[in-house]
């Protein structure tokens, strides 16, 4: 079975839509699986639950949080209450092409994946310019830390094994973002991760995720979650580039003084024994890491 949950909250202009599309999409492949649909309300405070109760689909599962929770933690409520051993995600907000969700899952099985990821590179996908900057930063930071080139880092249009989903269900944070975490979990563990081309459209209704401080607040949280997936899997990686920079900066230092003045300097020596004990801590943390998987 595959089960395809649906977070939402406030999503009153799209979330009926976004279901009958799901919907529609796996009902008409040419041999289905047998599917469910799992919508997670987290506490929506609009006309979404109403409009939920009056969908009669026998697929569908509604499951309420009493209140606002946050996307991780939609996700999680998701997969523990659904039964799929494949899991979908989709975002109720009508910016993915839900039409493409049967193109994934063939993918997935071709390539004998652990995740297929709708990376949105399309040519001409809407995404909003105020978060293409972050976007791009994140996606350069996770690229160096983890030595792979990643398409889309949070994409949330993706079809996943629930062996993968269960495993990292404790590094998921309760808000922003799932979809980080699996991507970066999934990557440096050596799981099987492929990334199929996807349109991305505007958003129905409006956003509050970008805007405004809200922008820059999840940004900042998006950029600590990603130090803190590295460090747990490979905190060499992250410790490399301080201890680095710091034993150049200085040994640079040291040689400069010694040329000049026949001395030695002291913020040279500092500058460049704090890069060693940064580096040794990296080395001891990755080999607490690699004992772990033992």
């Amino acid at each position: 079975m595959l089960s395809i949950l649906i977070p939402t909250f406030n999503e009153e202009q799209a979330i009926e839509t976004t279901i009958r599309h799901v919907h529609a999409a796996f009902a008409a492949m040419a041999d289905p699986d047998p599917f469910e649909i799992v919508v997670i309300d987290d506490g929506s405070t609009d006309r979404t639950p109403a409009i939920l109760k009056g969908i009669a689909l026998p697929e569908l599962q509604i499951i309420a949080h009493p209140r606002n929770r946050g996307y991780g933690a939609s996700m999680k409520t998701g997969i523990r209450r659904s039964r799929g051993s494949l899991i979908a995600t989709i975002d109720a907000d009508g910016t993915y092409p839900i039409e493409k969700f049967p193109q994934l899952l063939q993918e997935l099985r071709l390539r004998g994946a652990d995740m297929v990821v709708g990376a949105r590179v399309k040519k001409g996908v809407r995404i909003p310019w105020t978060r293409r900057p972050a976007k791009a930063i994140l996606g350069f930071l996770a690229r160096v830390l983890t030595g792979l080139s990643i398409p889309d880092l949070n994409s949330g249009m993706r079809i996943f094994t629930r062996e993968l989903g269960e495993r990292y269900m404790h590094l998921y944070p309760q808000r922003f973002s799932f979809t980080i975490t699996i991507t970066l979990a999934a990557l440096t563990n050596d799981y099987v991760v492929e990334f199929l081309p996807i349109d991305y459209y505007r958003r129905i209704g409006p956003s509050t995720m970008s805007s405004g401080l809200n922008g820059i607040w999840n940004f900042l949280n998006f950029l600590s979650l990603i130090v803190r997936i590295i460090t747990y899997f490979h905190p060499i990686k992250f410790f490399a580039w301080p201890s680095g920079s710091l034993l150049l900066i200085g040994a640079i230092t040291i040689g400069y003084t010694l040329w000049n003045d026949a001395n030695i300097s002291d913020v040279g020596l500092l500058t460049f024994f704090t890069g060693l004990q940064i580096g040794v801590f990296g080395l001891l943390a990755e080999t607490v890491v690699r004992h772990r998987r033992v």
